[in-house]
């Protein structure tokens, strides 16, 4: 009996090793997957902030004083003259803000 019990605790090691054998293989399979999505997720994020400083360049020169000097002309726009600008005062108990809701 006692060669019976040794070839059980035999088994469940075999057992018990491969299970962990394939833990392992499963856990580098995983790692693989998830390195291939961050490398995925870092080119995006680089391309991402590629076309955000892209676009900030872009702002940045059709906000130009020039530009929008240049524009001005062409649309026949200049500086206000004399008496073309109106100031109003906001209205007495501060009328114009939003009314908040209940």
């Amino acid at each position: 009996m006692s060669g019976s019990r040794w070839a059980w605790a035999a088994a469940a090691l075999l057992l018990l090793a491969l299970a962990q054998g394939l833990g392992v293989v499963w856990c580098g399979i995983e790692r693989y997957d998830l390195a291939y999505k961050l490398t995925g997720l870092r080119a995006r994020l680089e391309a991402s902030e590629e076309l955000v400083a892209k676009l900030e360049v872009e702002r940045d020169s059709l906000l130009s004083p020039y530009r929008l000097r240049e524009k001005a002309r062409e649309y026949g726009l200049g500086p206000a003259s004399q008496g073309r600008i109106r100031r109003m005062d906001p209205p007495p108990g501060g009328e114009n803000r939003p009314q908040e809701q209940q």
